[in-house]
C-alpha cells in the first residue's frame, strides 16, 4: 500500500479564495478518481498554511490510473490552472510505501500527527526495523493505530509515522500518554538517537488537520 500526497502553501491576502479553490479541487478530484481523495492543512506548527490532498492507494498502477484521468479531465486542469494566485511555489507531491500497519476506513480521522526523519548513513535496515518497533510501541501506550512508511520520493531513506485522531481531545490525551511513558522516552533515546540522522531540517513533527 502506498500513500500519495500533493501539497502547497497558500499565499498571503486570499485565504477565503484559497480555501474556497482547495474545497472545489478536492470535490472535483473526488467526481474523478476511484478512491477519496481527503483534504487537510497544518496546525500549531510551521508552514502555517500548508494544504495536503492524501489518498491510500493499494498499488501504483492504480496511482498511475486515477493520475490518468485526473490529467484528462479539462475541469480540474482549469481548476489547477486558476490555482496559481492562491498558493507559494507551486506544488510538490509526495509517495511513501506502507511498512506497517494499514487505514482503518471506519475511523473519523480528525487530526494527524506526523513525524519524519531520514535514515543515518549505513543503518538504512536498521532505521526500518526501529521504525517499525516505534510505531509498535506507540500503537501499544495509546492505543490508535500508527503507520509506519518508507519514502519512495524524496530524501533518500526517508521514513515517517503516521497517527490519526477522531478528535483533538484524543490527539492531547494520546501525546501526553507518550510523553509519560518512560518506556518510550528510553527507546527514542537508545534506537532513534542512532539509527536516524541528526538534523533539524530533516526530523520534523507536524499536526494537521481534515478539511474536507
Amino acid at each position: 500500500m502506498y500513500l500519495f500526497g500533493r501539497r502547497g502553501r497558500i499565499a498571503p491576502g486570499n485565504n477565503r479564495g484559497a480555501l474556497a479553490w482547495a474545497t472545489e479541487v478536492t470535490q472535483k478530484v473526488n467526481e474523478v478518481v476511484e478512491i477519496p481523495v481527503t483534504l487537510y492543512t497544518s496546525v500549531f506548527g510551521p508552514e502555517v498554511g500548508t494544504l495536503v490532498w492524501s489518498v491510500f492507494v493499494p498499488d501504483l498502477a492504480t496511482l498511475e490510473r486515477n493520475t490518468d484521468r485526473l490529467q484528462a479531465d479539462d475541469g480540474l486542469l482549469d481548476l489547477t490552472d486558476r490555482g496559481a494566485q492562491f498558493t507559494v511555489g507551486g506544488l510538490d507531491d509526495t509517495l511513501a510505501q506502507i511498512i506497517h500497519g494499514e487505514p482503518d476506513p471506519t475511523r473519523q480521522i480528525q487530526y494527524v500527527a506526523v513525524v519524519q526523519a531520514v535514515c543515518a548513513n549505513r543503518n538504512l535496515a536498521r532505521g526500518m526495523a526501529v521504525g517499525v518497533e516505534i510505531a509498535q510501541m506507540a500503537e501499544k501506550i495509546t492505543g490508535s493505530p500508527t503507520l509506519f512508511a518508507s519514502g519512495a520520493t524524496g530524501p533518500y531513506g526517508g521514513v515517517a509515522w503516521f497517527t490519526g485522531f477522531e478528535s483533538i481531545q484524543a490527539l492531547q490525551t494520546q501525546q501526553e500518554a507518550l510523553a509519560a511513558d518512560a518506556g518510550w522516552i528510553e527507546l527514542l533515546d537508545r534506537e532513534a538517537g542512532t539509527a536516524y540522522q541528526e538534523n533539524p531540517d530533516l526530523t520534523t513533527s507536524r499536526v494537521y488537520r481534515r478539511l474536507l
